[in-house]
């Protein structure tokens, strides 16, 4: 058990985080606290090759990575230390069940819920543009590759992590009791700066927070599209600006700990959504020529590869702040990932087949069903989804402004309220480029090249050059990957880089930017009715 300071220590203020963790067994070892931690490809003080400790080298049990487990020693979010013993009130006990996360299946109804959301809407779309048959190999082989690259990047989290533990870092504020926890929230262009230095870290930083912003965008362009396909009172213009306020109000939410029954909702949503699509698509009838279509072109294929093949890291490292065990993550990442294929695909292909050609004018697939109740429970329940998406993606992203900002250690009162801006721009954009599937295209081959395979592949092969890093690695690379020196592991990285750059970060962006100079020149920025479909006459379920 971790003993507190002196009572003479100063509290420190409060603010609901990511992580709250009392001190480690490594530091109770007489470790003393780094006033800041150097990237271990420079040269600092302290870390030389004489020592493989002070290197940055040492052998630590992947166990002693795992935050203490022991309810008394973790304090609750944003209560006293003894806020959860025997006398805790009904209604604590219910706030805890309801909004603390920081277990690994927490982790997986955060995972499940950020990687799918809204795609589900424009998925058939984008598959009937790359045609069933390769939509499903990109989106199986894609989807594992962008599972492997995770898989590195929780490898350099463990080894930044014991790294920091080491020198006493780890951990920097303390609670009104004197105990050591952690305020800081590790995210993926810390990882990549850590490793890489200062300018590939910034390049990360502005690749993540534009990937988010895309994310964003869609989020509340879908929602403004779905409602409309249910209800034309208003155009999809005038329903953004209805939505937009409801779904920014809640980037105001601290942090993934707060949203584990927004998940559970979000997910049961998800389900129903994807099997009443499929139930529908099956009754409609199916032409099982259109399962052997090819590409529309060139550019179609590459656009909707953005989407289908989209990946991307950009919240999984603030995840693992806030799991207890962050070593369990590349189980939960991967049970999500297949929870995610199973209920992508199926709907999908059913919905393309019904409908082969209608599909391609639709960016969302609400706008091809016809007006019943399933429907309408579909949409609102959807709208859950796409705030809790929102949610999660925003909160990176709104954690970056704070640090720019000088907010992040600022109480709640002010952190909160300081988000107010960037949540405005996303709002705004979202009005003005309501092209739903070029702007996840977009977002997509402009970002996700980078942060899902060529700066984890990069970082990854930098820093584990040398036989001292590799014989201290945190993790056990499995066989084959750990032959002859990792070569086979540097030499898969090193091609996914030059695919990726190829693929994804020039092709792709080229088509990307062509289909959106294309949107603007036919509907203009503000379109007030983008892709707006005449009512159907289909009879509903």
């Amino acid at each position: 058990m971790a003993t507190p300071r002196s009572s003479s220590a100063e509290p420190a203020a409060f603010s609901v985080t990511v992580s709250d963790i009392t001190t480690s067994p490594l530091e109770e070892q007489g470790m003393q606290r780094a006033n800041s931690t150097t990237p271990f490809n420079q040269a600092g003080p302290g870390l030389d090759k004489a020592s493989p400790e002070k290197a940055g080298t040492w052998h630590t049990d992947e166990h002693e990575l795992d935050d203490p487990k022991a309810k008394d020693n973790v304090a609750v979010v944003g209560q006293s230390h003894s806020g959860r013993g025997a006398g805790s009130s009904l209604a604590q006990v219910l706030k805890a069940f309801l909004t603390e996360g920081h277990t690994a299946w927490d982790s997986f109804l955060s995972n499940a819920s950020s990687s799918i959301g809204q795609v589900i809407l424009t998925y058939p779309y984008q598959m009937a543009l790359m045609g069933v048959i390769p939509a499903i190999i990109v989106a199986i082989g894609v989807g594992l590759l962008n599972y492997y690259t995770l898989w590195l990047l929780i490898v350099l989290y463990l080894e930044r992590k014991r790294f920091m533990i080491k020198r006493g870092s780890w951990y920097d504020t303390t609670d009104s009791n004197g105990y050591e926890r952690r305020s800081s929230v590790t995210q993926f262009h810390d990882i990549i700066g850590f490793f890489m230095g200062k300018w590939f870290g910034l390049l990360a930083e502005l690749l993540t927070g534009l990937y988010i912003l895309g994310v964003a965008i869609a989020q509340i362009v879908a929602s403004a599209g779905s409602q409309y396909s249910i209800d034309q009172h208003y155009n999809k213009l005038q329903w953004g600006l209805i939505l937009g306020v409801v779904i920014l109000a809640f980037g105001l939410l601290p942090s993934f700990r707060s949203v584990r029954l927004l998940n559970i909702i979000a997910l049961c949503g998800t389900n129903y959504s994807c099997l009443y699509f499929f139930i529908y698509a099956a009754k409609h009838g199916i032409q099982l020529g259109a399962f052997t279509r090819g590409p529309q072109s060139a550019q179609g294929f590459f656009l909707g590869a953005a989407v289908i093949g989209a990946g991307g890291h950009s919240i999984q490292m603030e995840m693992m702040d806030a799991m207890r065990q962050s070593r369990k993550m590349t189980k939960v990442s991967f049970f999500s990932w297949c929870w995610n294929i199973v209920l992508l695909l199926p709907h999908s292909i059913a919905i393309v087949l019904a409908f082969p050609n209608l599909i391609l004018s639709q960016a969302n697939v609400y706008s091809i069903l016809p007006d019943s109740g399933w429907k309408h429970a579909s949409v609102w329940i959807m709208l859950i989804h796409n705030i809790s998406a929102f949610t999660l993606h925003t909160n990176p992203l709104l954690y970056m402004w704070e640090r720019l900002i000088r907010t992040h250690h600022h109480p709640w009162y002010i952190r909160l309220p300081s988000r107010i801006p960037v949540l405005a721009v996303i709002w705004l954009l979202s009005l003005a480029l309501p092209f739903y599937g070029t702007v996840n295209s977009l977002f997509n081959v402009l970002t996700t090249g980078f942060t899902a395979f060529i700066l984890p592949c990069a970082a990854f092969n930098w820093h584990y050059r040398t036989k001292e890093r590799r014989d201290n690695c945190p993790v056990r690379i499995p066989w084959p990957l750990n032959k002859w020196n990792w070569k086979p592991l540097f030499c898969l990285n090193f091609f996914l880089m030059a695919f990726f750059f190829s693929t994804s970060a020039v092709t792709g962006l080229v088509y990307a930017i062509q289909k959106l100079i294309s949107n603007i020149h036919t509907f203009h920025v503000f379109a007030p009715c983008y892709q707006c479909p005449q009512k159907s006459v289909h009879v509903g379920l």
